[in-house]
């Protein structure tokens, strides 16, 4: 081979040759991009969701489904065109491809939603919490746990926090704002993506990373956006820690840029998913052992060099950290008590199985199988294919580890890793397309096949993408039911209908009964419910989780509800008022029951079934007498009762 050594191929060894280029991705270049790439991609989704929500689209026809896939169809064409026009006008390469890659992310999910302010699976299951944590924060800057009053958050809460603001800024409902936020979050990461690749092998290729990336998220992330703000960051992520190795060994190499950018990710994944920062640690672990194993001389001048990078990296990330976790910390070391701890008990038949997507017959599984071959064949001399391949197989061991920690009556969450196995193998498939647009073109000169391979690889990804976008509906076919059968915080469904019989009709008549007895804003306010929608659209304090999953630890989910069953078995309402005023967390000033057929009271309770799935559920049955004292109000709202205590103190 003659020529100087393109950005993404490696000498066999160590050896680095005098043509390669000797630097890491430019903190300039990336912090000058960054912005207007942000910008230009929220803005392309924002317009985008705008027209799509004046679209006439007729429920229960394919209506949708067409206009998804001549979407793909227009979108395809502007990636192929933004990349077939590269080598003629290169400055219009990135802010194509950030046209492209944010319209990409935001159509086909924006017109899935057409019919509906949900977004995917409505208020219902995981969406619940994550809903009322932007309301929490649309009410409020102030950081705090999405459900318990008096305790600092244990989820991590930035993308939520902002998520909020926003909506406070805007004048938007959190629940209503969710779904734009979501989506606009999904078309942001792709845009992300391109500049991070674009700092590290050049604009073509970044354009394809970068597809490559839209397209595995548009399949397994858009139900946890604030996941795959990171999670599409990891590959490129770990192709500059494998950098950072290298330049370790030669003292003349630039390295701070690349440490910076891995501590801005480092610190962005702390504060947005933590397990996605556990994830890039561990990927990062493991180049740096990769190294210390190929290094024969001078190792310990090599870890040296390697810790350096290290303290540049977490003094970048730590001040995130720090503002993220130093309040829960404080808690914990100012001796608050903690208990169920449940995050990780829960095990999804998708992590139940290792993810084989070079197998299936899909786009993405054609893409995976390329990849695959490439990061394979490629893997000792190309340091892209070596990132990658470390990537995915650190992948595939957080499933192993998770069914081992089975042993430990927990799990690690292993399904929250698929995307980020998935795209590495994706982003493989861009290697191999790229040498193999080298190899005829240095094989056959002048010829016919050399001229035309950048053309073939352009109509075969822009049929990945449009293959891609248009099984969007099917794959989501599961959320339908739940995000245009959710009620309201009016009490009407999407489509403007309403049954009686249906908790959520009662939404609206809930709300204002506890506004009116209460005579309270609702952050003053502390709910035990059995329903949960009212503590989703507003910002009241909920007594309980909704699962053990989501609790937060300080809140000792499993006592709290041993309170409740006691409570259940005063004998006269004074004993229940002694209960209540005390345990040990702030009681509720809010009971919204159920009415049994015999005028009982029912509240439900939760228990944690790990490893089943699910929660289980039983009805706690308080006597109605027991409300029958001066210090409480009594109000029936359809087959609701609210019950409010008034006098008790507000939550500060």
């Amino acid at each position: 081979m003659t020529g100087p050594v393109t950005v993404s191929e490696v000498p066999p060894g160590w050896e680095r040759t005098r043509d390669r280029p000797a630097r890491g991705p430019s903190v300039w270049r990336v912090a000058g991009e960054l912005p207007v790439a942000a910008v230009v991609a929220v803005g392309v989704s924002a317009a985008i969701q705008l027209v799509v929500a004046r679209l006439p689209i007729p429920a229960g026809t394919n209506v949708g489904l067409a206009l998804t896939a001549a979407s793909g169809f227009v979108v395809a064409v502007l990636l192929a065109l933004a990349g077939l026009a590269h080598r003629r006008r290169p400055t219009l390469t990135a802010p194509l491809a950030w046209i492209g890659l944010s319209a990409l992310s935001t159509a086909p999910l924006a017109l899935l939603l057409a019919n509906t302010r949900h977004y995917l699976f409505g208020v219902s299951g995981d969406q619940s919490f994550r809903v009322q944590f932007l309301t929490r924060f649309a009410d409020s800057a102030r950081p705090a746990d999405f459900a318990y009053a008096d305790i600092p958050p244990y989820y991590p809460t930035a993308w939520f926090w902002v998520g909020g603001r926003l909506a406070d800024l805007f004048g938007v409902e959190a629940w209503a704002f969710y779904k734009p936020f979501a989506i606009a979050t999904m078309a942001l990461t792709g845009v992300l993506a391109h500049v991070l690749w674009s700092a590290i092998s050049g604009r073509l290729r970044a354009l394809g990373f970068a597809t490559a990336t839209v397209l595995v998220g548009l399949a397994l992330a858009p139900y946890t956006p604030y996941s795959w703000l990171t999670a599409a960051l990891i590959a490129p992520a770990a192709v500059l820690g494998l950098r950072l190795a290298d330049a370790a060994r030669e003292p003349e190499r630039r390295w701070a840029g690349s440490a910076v950018v891995l501590g801005l990710i480092a610190g962005v994944a702390g504060v947005t998913h933590t397990q996605m920062f556990y994830f890039l640690g561990l990927v990062l672990v493991v180049i740096v052992v990769d190294g210390l194993v190929r290094t024969r001389e001078a190792r310990g001048r090599y870890a040296l060099a390697l810790l350096r990078s290290a303290g540049v990296l977490l003094l970048v990330a730590l001040p995130l950290l720090l503002l993220n976790w130093t309040p829960y910390l404080l808690a914990r070391l100012g001796g608050a008590r903690a208990g169920g701890d449940a995050a990780q008990r829960f095990l999804a038949q998708t992590g139940s199985t290792f993810p084989l997507p070079m197998l299936e017959a899909t786009a993405l599984g054609g893409l995976s199988l390329a990849g695959t071959v490439w990061i394979v064949l490629r893997f000792r001399r190309d340091q892209v294919a070596r990132a990658l391949g470390w990537t995915v197989a650190c992948g595939y061991a957080w499933y192993l580890l998770s069914t081992f920690a089975l042993a430990a009556d927990t799990t690690l969450l292993s399904f929250r890793i698929e995307p980020v196995i998935g795209t590495a193998l994706a982003c493989g498939a861009v290697g191999l397309a790229a040498d193999g647009v080298r190899v005829a073109r240095a094989r056959f000169p002048g010829r016919e096949l050399g001229a035309r391979m950048p053309a073939l690889v352009a109509v075969l990804a822009a049929a990945a993408v449009v293959a891609q976008v248009q099984t969007v509906p099917e794959t989501y076919s599961w959320s339908t039911s739940a995000q245009n059968g959710d009620y309201y915080p009016d009490g009407t469904k999407p489509n403007g209908t309403r049954v009686d019989t249906e908790a959520g009709a009662w939404n609206g008549e809930l709300t204002s009964t506890i506004d009116a007895l209460t005579g309270r804003p609702a952050d003053q306010v502390v709910v035990l419910s059995n329903t949960y929608a009212p503590l989703t659209y507003r910002p009241y304090w909920s007594y309980q989780a909704t699962s053990a999953q989501y609790a937060n630890p300080l809140a000792d989910f499993p006592a709290r509800t041993e309170e409740v069953k006691r409570w259940a078995t005063s004998p006269t309402p004074l004993d229940l008022l002694a209960a209540l005023d005390s345990g040990p967390a702030r009681p509720p000033s809010v009971f919204v029951f159920s009415r049994g057929g015999a005028g009982e009271l029912r509240m439900g309770v939760s228990y944690d079934r790990f490893p089943a799935g699910g929660a289980r559920t039983e009805a706690v049955v308080f006597d109605p007498r027991l409300f029958e004292d001066p210090a409480f109000v009594r109000r029936d709202v359809g087959p609701f009762t609210v019950v409010v205590r008034p006098d008790v103190p507000p939550v500060g």
